[in-house]
């Protein structure tokens, strides 16, 4: 389809310019994550555990934007790799941890993926950054509101 020129619809601009900037950070995360023998799903879990520990698949699965079958995949594999425990919870709901192995692995991990991405962020001023960190948590919660 050939381009008319015409600007996009304002919320299609925002989601094209979203879906770029993914792209952008997931390639700069690959990057870090691939050597180490990660992939970004495995990864995205060991983020989520970090940021809630004792998470079970199911959330995991609704905060990683996977479904609760593939986390839980993700969670076997990370689990034979020695980087996540799993201990039972609430009836048959499993509680997640990153053991010390999979805490060191995913700090490593944030560490060198802040410095892929420093080099692009310094093109940002104090105000820029605190400016478009207002205004995306703005969207997000724009976003989720269900009205």
């Amino acid at each position: 389809m050939k381009n008319s020129g015409d600007p996009l619809p304002q919320g299609i601009e925002i989601g094209a310019l979203s879906r770029i900037i993914r792209q952008h950070f997931a390639d700069r995360i690959e990057q870090v994550i691939h050597p180490l023998g990660l992939t970004l799903g495995q990864w995205t879990v060991l983020r989520e555990l970090k940021r809630t520990p004792g998470a079970s698949a199911s959330e995991l699965a609704r905060a990683a934007v996977h479904t609760p079958q593939a986390v839980s995949r993700l969670i076997r594999t990370l689990q034979e790799e020695g980087l996540v425990e799993r201990s039972p919870a609430r009836g048959r709901v499993m509680d997640n941890h990153l053991t010390p192995k999979g805490h060191k692995v995913i700090d490593e991990t944030f560490t060198q993926i802040e410095a892929r991405l420093a080099p692009a962020l310094e093109k940002f001023d104090r105000a820029n950054a605190e400016e478009f960190r207002r205004l995306s948590h703005l969207l997000i919660e724009a976003l989720e509101d269900p009205a």
